[in-house]
């Protein structure tokens, strides 16, 4: 029979721990997907927080005095792990965005698929980016990095030392999402170039043979040209998920930073 016993202080403590590795693993890519069962997140969530209230967290005095100030302990807490996961999380998002304008580019924005990881209707493009950026995520082992990164933070952020510093972390969100566009357009760039050369071709076609029907004949070529790119492209994305993940490395760093 296992006797484990906690003291109160020992308890707060635990909880604490417990408050932002749940908000993380409810917010970061990979262990936030819909599909897994609560059960199983609540699971994951308490077991990485024995083995890190046992072997990494410092035990330390908690600073407050009052039920209030543990409140905003918890709430500093659950601050700091979704802002770790939801900047990580930012980063997948962005090759929806980019499957959205080469769906509207190519001409096949009306087919909208089921999304069950964030539960609304996406473009057929970018549930393919998505899901290929999984499965290297998964292939190449990125969310065990994403997981030490994490329980790092309980090194460079001490237990109730989290800094919440509004104009650091508007500035980096900002940075960052302006970055994210940057990525999108990136992706989306060599639709785009083919597209538009595609669009002059076409457009010189009218003029040299205005009986013919451009707007019929136009959007079958444009689709079949676009999912050719497609095709072609695939093999860049192992280069597109190391540079996401780089960025996504990045972000991490500099919200840790932030809230040291």
């Amino acid at each position: 029979m296992i006797n484990y016993s906690l003291s109160v202080q020992d308890l707060e403590f635990f909880l604490l721990i417990l408050t932002r590795v749940s908000c993380f693993v409810h917010t970061a890519p990979f262990f936030n997907n819909t599909s897994t069962p609560r059960r199983a997140k609540v699971a994951v969530s308490v077991f990485i927080s024995l083995l890190v209230y046992n072997f990494i967290a410092r035990h330390t005095t908690l600073e407050y005095n009052t039920l209030m100030g543990y409140m905003i302990l918890v709430i500093h807490e659950a601050s700091c792990g979704l802002i770790i996961g939801f900047m990580s999380n930012i980063c997948l998002q962005t090759v929806l965005f980019a499957g959205a304008l080469i769906d509207m580019d190519i001409g096949i924005s009306m087919v909208n698929l089921f999304d069950p990881v964030s539960r609304t209707q996406v473009g057929f493009t970018g549930v393919l980016y998505q899901y290929a950026l999984i499965l290297v995520l998964l292939a190449t082992n990125f969310h065990h990095y994403l997981l030490r990164a994490f329980v790092r933070t309980f090194e460079l952020i001490p237990l109730g030392h989290v800094i919440l510093d509004a104009d650091k972390l508007f500035v980096l969100a900002t940075k960052f999402l302006v970055r994210s566009f940057e990525i999108a357009f990136e992706i989306f760039l060599p639709v785009f170039t083919v597209m538009l050369l595609l669009n002059v071709v076409l457009g010189i076609l009218a003029k040299v043979a205005p009986q013919m029907n451009m707007f019929s004949v136009g959007i079958q070529i444009k689709i079949l040209v676009g999912m050719s790119v497609l095709i072609l492209s695939c093999s860049l994305l192992p280069y597109v998920a190391d540079y996401i993940f780089g960025q996504m490395k990045e972000v991490i760093t500099q919200a840790v930073n932030a809230m040291r």
